[in-house]
């Protein structure tokens, strides 16, 4: 994938960290005068220096909060000093700029090796003797001294999921798969979280089998272990994550770089294998992708024999197997190379691609190179050959589609063509025979560039007009636009599924439009200085202008070939079982039970509330952290009206007719994300026109008729119906978190039912509208409604027919006139309870018994001070995460991040006159009690020796 890594020159000098002494010490032995001289870090550099690219200091949207309940615990000091000293503490393996970061500014970084580690002249040694010798090997990433190893550790294990009891389109199907290439912005530092709202993380996931991480390469190592945070993110929604070994002889790779990956233990095997297991294990991950193109295009041996590499494979598969009934899950070992191809000569029966045949053998799946002629592959010969005709095997071949050179066809290119077959007497698709194969997306330059395009346009926009909006509100619009794109992936242009969808037969190169005109021409997004002209050149005219139906020309998404999977789900499969399996599905019992407020890990606020449903803290607070992601819904699109009229169009689904609204001029009534209301966290969902870029990014408020609306919003795989279900639901006129001003607006949101749809798994829908069920309905604060509903009001629910979807009815009017109203309607979360006789929760006694500071780098200039601190919980397991403040004087205290691990990390705060600080840590149970805030007093006087 050479060609796909933007940015990518000669790999940096790596760099890592250990501080073992050895031999004689002539010439410069210490790493303190190197590390000394470094310039203080810039966080506001983009990811390829490995900054966040926004910052902002801890006072600067607000001037502290008081009156908090607080509770002094017992400290521990710990270094304090000028520069992270590499000669007395290890943090294993770092590029060049990690190790300029760190050094500086003392910050966890995640975790990426280069097997024989760094030399010691990387960290500014000049000693003969000494400055060539290797560091950090890989085989010495778990030796106890690394202290960033924990901080890259998943709190969240991978939960089981099903397929939704009942598909939305008749085209999707369970015998293939999707998988996702994916580098979350910013993911260099992001294990601690980050202050910039444009996290670049993906909302819809329940089509996703499995994620890969893709790290910009650039001043990493060649085996970097999926990202904590985003791993916690990915497992809530039941995706898997598989690090990267990513190997390119077509840059500074040698066969002497990798000797520590290919030693030997006495018994004859790869010592790197048990290494890539024990990584999975101890970080919490789901297994490895190798990018196999170690010896560029010199074929076999140049570097690495491939040979070796199956053999590595092999023993992984080996012991992933042994491990398996143990651990609950199979970890996969998935492979690609250059030129992959797994097809046959027709003639003589022969392999065109050897190499590719042969580490099929032992590898889990199967990632061909890009596909460039709009067809698959024929993979009879290869499944005959080698599976003796096993049809099962189809599911492990992914053909792969370049989304980041084809970002214009993103949302109508019809994917089929890389996942069927095609009749060969015509140019139609052949559904009477299984899927051909698996399918992937390389979107790493995707979302993230499409969405960098439009902050890059808004912010040339604003040096032309001079009229300023504030930084972070700029990043959370560009997170809006990557959302939206997100819907374009997964539901197509048109914004929802459809059985009739249709895409184009041909990849639509980037280079015959701009990418900007994609943005600017969809009413979705609202700014004065958009070009909406009809002028656009003739591609883009036909493909994203709008006709006089209200519908793009094509419409096609991933969701439109793949069946939704679920966690809300109280039976379970193996993510990997599809229909051509010849065992039948084994369903494990299942615990369903959820609190989600829908957050995508990042926003410019974050709200809790206190036990009487007041707001926690609503000051201004940009923030990106993936560990504090919730539960997606399974359905943002599946949304629409009880009656048809001038603003819907009628289409099929499998659940029936449904009245979708059409894309105006005005934008779409449909769902979006809502950054500016939200019940807990940073966002909720809501129903609304789109997104108003002159007004920073809040949601349009929609075009309502008087009739019944219907929102899908959950979808489920539930075999009894012993649950309480419940939404918080909100109507207002405006996008803020006030209630509504309007009182007959604000009671809309009281107005709304729960929904059911039960169906028999066998059985065609003709009538799309849920069964409404009885509801009941408690006001909390702000405009906030929780409605809930027990679903044992439904009958003859049992295996044979499931709930496969739970969402609400809403209703902004009853009466016959053509009256609209104009609002938004939003949705805060959605918990599924067990019915339990007797229910109440046990009192929490706060536990927290000590804050240790691990380690202070404290610099020359104001805002200098930057820790990481850790404390001992006895009630971890009762906590959902914690929120953590910080202060000079015990009076005013700032709150500076939130984690679910017990240390993080703070920078750039300042100290009191008498050099000291004060950090606090508050537990938010998951029971939804929040706790005391234990604190410590911590002493930034220097300690270090030299």
């Amino acid at each position: 994938m050479k060609k796909l890594i933007v940015g990518l020159s000669a790999l940096s000098i790596a760099t890592g960290t250990v501080l073992n002494v050895v031999s004689c010490n002539i010439g410069e032995f210490s790493t303190r005068k190197y590390l000394e001289s470094l310039n203080d870090f810039n966080w506001e550099s983009e990811q390829v220096d490995d900054g966040d690219g926004f910052n902002w200091k801890y006072n600067e949207y607000n001037d502290g909060t008081k009156y908090l309940d607080l509770k002094e615990v017992d400290s521990a000091q710990g270094p304090v000093d000028k520069i992270f000293d590499y000669d007395k503490y290890s943090t294993s393996y770092k590029g060049a700029n990690f190790i300029k970061k760190q050094a500086t500014t003392g910050s966890p970084v995640i975790k990426s090796y280069r097997p024989n580690g760094n030399m010691w002249s990387d960290y500014g040694l000049s000693s003969k003797s000494r400055k060539y010798l290797h560091i950090n090997s890989i085989q010495e990433w778990n030796n106890g001294k690394d202290m960033d190893l924990d901080y890259n550790i998943a709190s969240t294990d991978l939960r089981g999921r099903n397929y939704v009891a009942k598909n939305s389109v008749n085209g999707q199907q369970k015998e293939t798969f999707f998988n996702m290439f994916h580098d979350p912005s910013n993911s260099s530092s992001s294990i601690v979280g980050t202050k910039n709202p444009f996290g670049g993380n993906l909302t819809n996931l329940s089509y996703i089998h499995e994620m890969y991480t893709w790290p910009a390469i650039t001043n990493k190592g060649w085996l970097t272990t999926s990202f904590a945070d985003y791993t916690d993110y990915m497992h809530k929604n039941g995706v898997p994550v598989l690090g990267l070994w990513y190997m390119s002889g077509w840059e500074d790779l040698t066969r002497e770089s990798l000797r520590k990956l290919l030693e030997k233990n006495s018994n004859g095997e790869f010592k790197i294998v048990d290494i890539l297991i024990d990584q999975c294990l101890k970080y919490n991950f789901d297994g490895w992708m190798i990018n196999n193109e170690a010896n560029g295009s010199q074929g076999d041996g140049y570097v690495i024999k491939n040979s070796e590499i199956n053999e590595i494979m092999k023993e992984f598969s080996k012991r992933a197997d042994e491990l398996e009934p143990k651990i609950g899950k199979k970890l996969h070992i998935v492979h690609y190379t250059n030129d992959g191809s797994l097809t046959y000569d027709p003639i003589n029966n022969t392999p065109n691609s050897k190499k590719t045949i042969e580490a099929a053998k032992y590898a889990s799946e199967m990632q061909l190179d890009f596909t460039y002629d709009n067809n698959v592959s024929n993979y009879d010969k290869y499944l005959e050959n080698i599976w003796k005709g096993d049809n099962s095997k189809r599911k492990t071949i992914y053909s792969l589609l370049n989304e980041s050179t084809n970002i214009p066809g993103v949302g109508n290119y019809d994917v089929r063509n890389l996942i069927f077959e095609k009749k060969q007497s015509e140019n139609a698709f052949d559904f009477s025979s299984t899927a051909n194969n698996s399918f992937s997306i390389f979107g790493s330059g995707g979302a993230n560039e499409y969405a960098k395009d439009f902050k890059n346009w808004f912010n040339r926009k604003q040096k032309e007009t001079g009229n300023y909006v504030d930084k972070y509100k700029v990043l959370l619009m560009q997170q809006e636009v990557s959302n939206l794109y997100s819907n374009y992936q997964f539901f197509g242009t048109n914004g929802y599924l459809d059985n009739s969808a249709r895409g184009y037969d041909k990849l639509i190169s980037q280079n015959q439009q701009n990418i900007s005109a994609i943005y600017q021409s969809d009413p979705r997004l609202s700014y004065k200085d958009f070009d909406k002209r009809n002028d656009w050149n003739e591609s883009v005219q036909e493909n994203f202008m709008l006709k006089e139906n209200g519908q793009k020309t094509k419409s096609y998404g991933i969701g439109n070939s793949f069946w939704e999977k679920t966690v809300v789900a109280d039976s379970v499969l193996s993510n990997d079982y599809s229909t051509l399996d010849k065992n039948v599905a084994n369903e494990i019992e299942n615990d369903p039970t959820i609190e989600t407020y829908f957050s995508t890990g990042s926003g410019i606020q974050y709200l809790n509330r206190d036990q009487n449903k007041n707001i926690i803290n609503n000051q201004i607070y940009p923030w990106t952290n993936s560990r504090m992601a919730d539960v997606a819904p399974t359905y943002q699109w599946d949304f629409w009206s009880e009656k048809q009229n001038d603003s819907t169009v009628e289409i099929e689904t499998a659940d029936g007719k449904k009245n979708v609204s059409k894309i105006t001029p005005y934008g779409q009534l449909t769902g979006y994300y809502d950054y500016y209301d939200a019940y807990q966290k940073g966002n909720s969902l809501a129903i609304g026109m789109g997104y108003d870029f002159d007004k920073e990014g809040t949601v349009k408020p929609g075009i309502w008729k008087n009739n019944s609306y219907y929102w899908n919003i959950m979808g489920t795989n539930l075999q009894k119906n012993s649950y309480t279900a419940s939404f918080y639901v909100k109507s207002t006129l405006e996008d803020s978190n006030e209630k509504s001003s309007n009182e007959k607006i604000s009671e809309i949101a009281k107005n709304t039912k729960i929904t059911a749809f039960t169906s028999k798994l066998s059985e065609q829908e003709v009538d799309a509208r849920p069964e409404v069920l009885k509801t009941n309905v408690e006001y909390q604060k702000d405009g906030w409604y929780k409605i809930s509903s027990d679903l044992s009001e439904l009958n003859n629910i049992g295996k044979e027919e499931r709930i496969a979807k739970i969402g609400v009815q809403i209703n902004p009017g009853q009466d016959d006139s053509d009256a609209e109203k104009q609002f938004i309607f939003n949705v805060g979360g959605f918990t599924l309870e067990k019915n339990q006789v007797g229910k109440f929760d046990l009192p929490i006694k706060d536990a927290i018994s000590k804050i240790q500071n691990d380690y202070i780098v404290k610099r020359k200039n104001k805002n200098n001070i930057n820790i990481r601190f850790s404390w001992n919980d006895q009630n971890k397991s009762l906590v959902d995460y914690y929120h953590i403040y910080y202060s000079t004087d015990k009076d005013s205290w700032y709150r500076v991040g939130q984690t679910s691990q017990n240390k993080y990390y703070v920078r750039e705060i300042d100290e009191s006159d008498n050099q000291k600080i004060y950090i606090g840590v508050q537990p938010r149970y998951k029971n939804g009690k929040m706790g005391k805030i234990s604190f410590v007093e911590f002493d930034t006087k220097y300690n270090y020796e030299k």
